[in-house]
């Protein structure tokens, strides 16, 4: 019997990489003794994904400034490691109403761009405890040159602490998850919870992750296993709503 290192739950023969259970990463075990001159891979998931990531860099997000930048390399690295091609968009927030405005850093560009661009952002500013979360996701929605068929999809990924302010376009939360969910673009969103960004996740149908101020080592590896796990899982079965629903929701 073989059982998955995370959640220590028997493993199904079937299992191909990630367990079922809790999407975590699980070796895979080769029939074949590879010869020393053999190059062993896997195959990849034969579809490319735009991945559009939006980071609060607002000083509220201090307290999470060593586990967001670990979080998004794990993610990217084990997207690389199962897509055929990923393309990803970094963009960084705060608060709006005192002048802060939104940041493209990464525009179209690889994993590694975007691995050494979120290392650097600096956590500070936002005037008051709410931030402009909306009209960042709101932002990607409508900016990102989207290219969506059954061989590209998309995925918006937002990482975000405290509240948010109602979107300056007048649309509420409810409104731009269901034109997320219209569009056809998986939403992930890695926050502290609030009703307000639930109803924006639940409107997507997208998956809630939870953050926290003191994040430790085994449960970044889970989020980032799970969240990678479920839009490869998506992507590989053609759906437009996000898979495998997170352990602890």
């Amino acid at each position: 019997m073989k059982q998955c290192p995370s959640c220590q739950k028997e493993l199904p023969p079937s299992a191909q990489g990630f367990c079922p259970h809790c999407g975590g990463q699980v070796a895979v075990q080769s029939t074949v003794r590879p010869s020393l001159t053999q190059t062993v891979s896997r195959p990849k998931t034969p579809a490319d994904v735009q991945a559009a990531i939006t980071l609060d860099r607002s000083g509220s997000s201090h307290a999470f400034a060593v586990g967001i930048p670990l979080i998004v390399t794990m993610i990217l690295q084990m997207l690389l490691a199962k897509l055929r091609n990923l393309i990803v968009t970094l963009q960084s927030h705060s608060d709006l109403d005192y002048g802060e405005k939104m940041i493209t850093l990464v525009a179209g560009g690889t994993a590694d761009q975007v691995i050494r661009e979120v290392k650097k952002i600096q956590y500070e500013g936002g005037g008051d405890p709410e931030e402009s979360h909306l009209d960042a996701i709101e932002n990607l929605l409508n900016t990102v040159p989207w290219k969506l068929d059954s061989r590209n999809r998309g995925a918006i990924l937002a990482f975000m602490t405290d509240d948010t302010k109602p979107a300056r376009s007048g649309k509420s939360a409810s409104q731009i998850g269901r034109a997320i969910r219209d569009r056809g673009i998986l939403l992930y969103v890695v926050c502290q919870h609030t009703r307000t960004l639930q109803e924006l996740c639940d409107s997507a149908q997208g998956l809630m992750f939870e953050i926290t101020n003191e994040p430790k080592a085994e449960d970044l590896q889970q989020i980032a296993s799970q969240l990678a796990a479920s839009v490869v899982a998506t992507v590989a079965s053609g759906s437009t709503v996000p898979m495998a629903a997170p352990m602890g929701r």
